[in-house]
């Protein structure tokens, strides 16, 4: 259980940000919004999607510029995508969702790879529309904020209870939203998932007026002031 929390996402720099400049670059010209991004900064961290079977990423956002660059029903998965290296093939997939990149799948280490080609001739564009995903935009449709990620909903599954995590804490705490609009924060050590308050709505509104410190909460506090 404890394994759950540990810190597993990375910052979107030095030889991550070349791969992906890469592959993008390597992409039809109707798919250069994608590298438009990565290079304004939007994208800033890739982190494993521990609600997904096999090598799946979530990708986070910067607050700032993730709701003006949203294309509402602009959702597709770019498949077959071949990243060579040593003569062997990997496949990469990368899934876009209302015209942002939201993840990736790939079964070797993106930091492992060099030397590496990226092979289009085969890649495909299909359809994607993910039930949770919905969900969770209908929970949170007309809310901005700095301080959360409220587009790409990493899952998690505890003890068979479905998390979206829309904010990281760092060192393993989270705070997450479930399927009814409840906000809860998941705290690594010692281990704890306890309710926050019971409208995503209301504590987003909460923050955004300067009435919740999310420093005094990690430190063991009621966030609120």
């Amino acid at each position: 259980m404890f394994g759950l929390f540990k810190k597993t996402s990375w910052k979107i720099d030095g030889k991550v940000l070349h791969f992906f400049r890469q592959v993008f670059g390597a992409l039809p010209a109707e798919f250069s919004f994608l590298g438009d991004g990565l290079e304004k900064g939007l994208y800033t961290r890739f982190s494993i999607n521990h609600a997904m079977k096999g090598n799946c990423y979530s990708i986070g956002f910067a607050p700032s510029q993730s709701d003006k660059s949203m294309t509402q029903g602009k959702d597709f998965e770019l498949n077959n995508i071949i990243i060579k290296q040593d003569k062997q093939e990997f496949c990469l997939t990368v899934t876009v969702y209302d015209g942002l990149w939201i993840g990736f799948e790939i079964e070797k280490n993106i930091l492992d790879f060099n030397n590496y080609q990226v092979d289009i001739s085969s890649f495909q564009k299909s359809k994607i529309k993910s039930a949770s995903d919905i969900k969770m935009k209908e929970l949170v449709s007309g809310l901005t904020s700095e301080h959360f990620d409220l587009v790409s909903f990493n899952e998690f599954n505890v003890a068979g209870n479905i998390y979206y995590q829309i904010k990281d804490l760092d060192s393993g705490n989270y705070i997450a939203i479930d399927s009814r609009g409840q906000v809860l924060g998941l705290i690594h050590e010692p281990y704890k998932i306890e309710l926050i308050n019971k409208s995503v709505r209301q504590f987003i509104d909460d923050v955004n007026n300067k009435l919740f410190d999310f420093d005094k909460y990690v430190n063991g506090q009621n966030g609120y002031i």
